[in-house]
This record gives C-alpha cells, structure tokens and sequence, in this order.
C-alpha cells in the first residue's frame, strides 16, 4: 500500500469512528442475557503438541490452586480458561520480576479492558498473590468504548459484566482513564495503542489518540512505591513502547517477553514494568 493510499484509508476510519464513536456514547447499547457458558468435559490443552502438553497442566493446576480459581474452571470455556491462565501467568510474572510487595488492602486501576476477558484472574492475582489470606481489593476497569456492539448483539459492557459475574470488589467503568493523583498501588495498561493505525482499526477517533498523555495519566496517578504494568504484542510495539516510557523519563523496573505455553497468540506478548519512587 502505497503512502497515499495508506493516508486515504487512515481518514475514512477516522471520518467513519467520529460519527460512530459519538453515536455509541450517546445510545449507550445495552442487553441483559449474556453468561458465559459452562465448559464441556474436554481437556482444554488437547490442541497443544504432545511434548508440551505435560507442562502445561502442570502449571495449570498449579495457578488453579493457588489463586484459588476452582469455580472459574468449572464455569468457563476452554479458550477463556486457558486465556485468563496465559495472563495470570503473565501478570504473576511481572509482579515477581519487579520485586515489589502488595498491601493487604489494594487500589488497581486497569485502563482500556475492552470486554474483560481476563477479569477472573486480574482479581485472583490482586487477591491471592503471595498471601495465605485474600486481600480486600479494589479493581476498577476504565473503558473509553463501552458501548461498542458485537456480533451477538451484546455491546462490550455486558460482556464485561458476563466476565465480572459476582466478584467483589470489580467495577468496570465506561468512561476514559483520567489522572488521579497517587490513587492506586497498580495501574495495569494492557494493549494499549501505540500506533495509530491500531487505534483508528479499533474504532477510536484520531483525536483520541494521546499515548504519551495517557501514559502520563497512569503514572501520576500511582502512589509512592507503585507499580505500572504495560504488556504489549509483537516487537515492535514493544520497542515503541519502550521508547514513550524513557522519553517520559519513566523508570523500567523489568522488561521480558512472557512464555507462550498455555495461549499462543499471532504476536508474543511482551511485558514492562515501572515502579514510582517511594
């Protein structure tokens, strides 16, 4: 594609999501009904190679009985279950390599959830993360596109609730993440764009589009010794990613590439982490 036609393509989504967008924010689609049906009796990492099939169970169970995510194996789908595993995973990770400590009662943030998929082990990890006894916690989802409609007629807020079924503690707000200074003890920013490109294919109008303004959004709003948690797709976003973090003169605690053993996606998923001074 050539630059002039890239230009082109990038106006008509941008045309199209600035009369979208609005319409979404004013009609506000919602349509109770949707849950999450319950898993069939099938082994949920039959689609895995032989050889790493082993491995992954293990770790399965493993992350099952120590965030205490029995009912949510058994209500889930495979893909859902092996999903919220991949993450918990992921984020247990990034809490272990920046070396840091929770309190026993926690304020998170997590901006731009889309539909929460992966609400079930957010929580579980905020909950039961190196503690014998749950936390309180306090988790609230921030998401500028709350409205948008899916193919079953469902819009992305009823099914984030599917997701939230009945933890306590888990609010999910349809609205942007704004600055709340030294509000909360973990700020997680999961995919968020980077790229233009990504942000205007999602939906957005391109005057929404604030990287550097939202990353300054986060950190402002972390206490003293709070952690920000970025997880990125592909290297590229990765790199790029990075760069707005030290343009920000904003410290990275930890940086890897996660394990693709229980989800493998098109593009690996790369974790950074930051920590604010205490």
């Amino acid at each position: 594609m050539s630059r002039r036609e890239n230009f082109l393509r990038h106006l008509l989504f941008d045309v199209r999501n600035r009369l979208d967008y609005p319409l979404r924010q004013l009609f506000r689609w919602r349509r109770a009904g949707f849950r999450i049906s319950p898993r069939p009796e099938v082994d949920p990492f039959a689609p895995l190679p032989a050889e790493e099939r082993p491995r992954a169970v293990a770790l399965a169970g493993r992350l099952v009985r120590d965030y205490h995510l029995e009912e949510f194996a058994a209500q889930t789908t495979p893909v859902n279950y092996r999903e919220n595993l991949f993450y918990l995973h992921l984020l247990e990770s990034a809490l272990e390599a920046s070396q840091i400590s929770l309190p026993e009662e926690i304020r998170a943030a997590d901006i731009g959830p889309s539909h929460w998929f992966y609400v079930q082990a957010l929580a579980a990890l905020l909950r039961w993360w190196r503690t014998p006894h749950p936390r309180q916690i306090d988790l609230q989802g921030y998401e500028i596109d709350a409205y948008r409609v899916y193919a079953d007629l469902h819009s992305r807020y009823d099914h984030a609730i599917g997701h939230i079924r009945d933890l306590p503690g888990v609010t999910y707000i349809p609205r942007g993440f704004s600055a709340q200074p030294l509000a909360f003890h973990l700020i997680f920013m999961l995919f968020p764009f980077v790229f233009s490109q990504d942000h205007l294919e999602w939906g957005l109008p391109g005057s929404l589009f604030q990287p550097r303004a939202l990353l300054q959004a986060a950190w402002q709003s972390l206490q003293p010794g709070g952690l920000l948690i970025i997880v990125n797709q592909g290297e590229e976003e990765h790199a790029a990613q990075r760069a707005l973090l030290e343009a920000e003169g904003i410290p990275i605690r930890a940086a890897f590439r996660h394990d693709p053993l229980l989800f493998r996606y098109s593009l690996d998923r790369f974790v950074l982490t930051a920590c604010r001074d205490g």
